[in-house]
């Protein structure tokens, strides 16, 4: 596939190694029965790389161990707890001026006491406290990531203003509050600001956050959360679109990923993973295909199919 002038790879000599980084998304209750629950974040210390910034409690996965070995020893080694349970949560790679991070955050269940150490300043913060502190730039996606449900909807294939309605509807009452409205190459033009809006007053009055998938003019329009980029609009892009909280794309290779990281958009998604009726003649990634994507996405990915 050609990409022109837009998007450019660096070659791989190129890249200095990637340094792993395996952290803990660390929670507790609010402090009230009705308050949201707080994440424990630490202050990185004088001397380091990016000192002064606030982090998810973690460290550097050293030569050949499993990542939630190096999960354990680090926050037993940093805040004294010990680590129950952790499973995948999400993870990107960042290129910084003079090295590769890859960060991997895992959701920890934890027992113990969270202490100081190493001497570091550590607290307890809400997601939107999190999204006002100075942190490295790679947590950045990552942070608003967590003020997003984990799973993303996409309306089904339009038939009728009715059906369609009926189906975005369904998709609410089921829970899911990240949704994204793709109208279909069969809606007439007339039915498409008017059906937009009726499902972005839905959306709203289900708390839920909706994408359109199509022209950033266009979400900004019908008043939507956000836009979500195919591939080709993605391509066509040299900055990202102004005016939208939520700016998500489709990515199916590294070229792709690597782009929508310079753009700066929140998230991506990575497909078809398996074979799909929506799209009979794709090759599939398969789970080690996406795992490959995943683990060089400067980005959250979200897998479809």
């Amino acid at each position: 596939m050609r990409f022109g002038q837009k998007i450019q790879a660096l070659p791989r000599q190129a890249l200095s190694p990637v340094i792993e980084v395996a952290a803990g998304l660390i929670e507790r209750p609010g402090p009230s029965p009705h308050a949201p629950p707080e994440i424990l974040v630490s202050q990185r210390l004088p001397g380091r790389h990016l000192a002064g910034c606030w982090e998810f409690p973690g460290g550097k996965r050293e030569a050949d161990e499993p990542l939630t070995t190096t999960l354990a020893r680090e926050l037993a080694e940093e805040l004294g707890i010990a680590v129950d349970h952790c499973s995948p949560l999400l993870s990107l790679t960042h290129h910084y001026p003079t090295q590769r991070v890859r960060l991997w955050l895992f959701s920890v269940r934890w027992s113990g006491t969270p202490t100081s150490c190493e001497g570091q300043a550590i607290r307890w913060v809400s997601k939107t406290e999190l999204s006002k502190l100075d942190m490295p730039a790679a947590d950045a996606p990552i942070v608003k990531m967590l003020t997003a449900p984990p799973q993303y909807a996409i309306s089904p294939a339009w038939h009728s203003d009715q059906s369609h309605l009926e189906a975005w509807t369904a998709m609410l009452e089921a829970g899911h509050r990240l949704l994204q409205w793709r109208p279909g190459p069969s809606l007439p033009d007339q039915n498409r600001h008017a059906l937009a809006r009726q499902c972005g007053d839905l959306a709203r009055a289900y708390g839920a956050l909706w994408l359109v998938n199509g022209c950033p003019s266009f979400a900004q329009e019908v008043g939507a959360d956000g836009v979500h980029l195919t591939a080709e609009r993605l391509r066509a892009l040299t900055k990202r679109p102004e005016g939208l909280e939520w700016v998500a794309g489709s990515c199916h290779d590294e070229l792709e990923l690597s782009h929508a990281g310079a753009l700066g958009l929140d998230f991506v998604t990575v497909s078809p993973v398996q074979a799909t009726a929506s799209h009979p003649g794709a090759t599939p990634l398969g789970w080690a295909g996406l795992a490959g994507l995943v683990a060089v996405s400067p980005l959250p990915v979200m897998a479809l199919g």
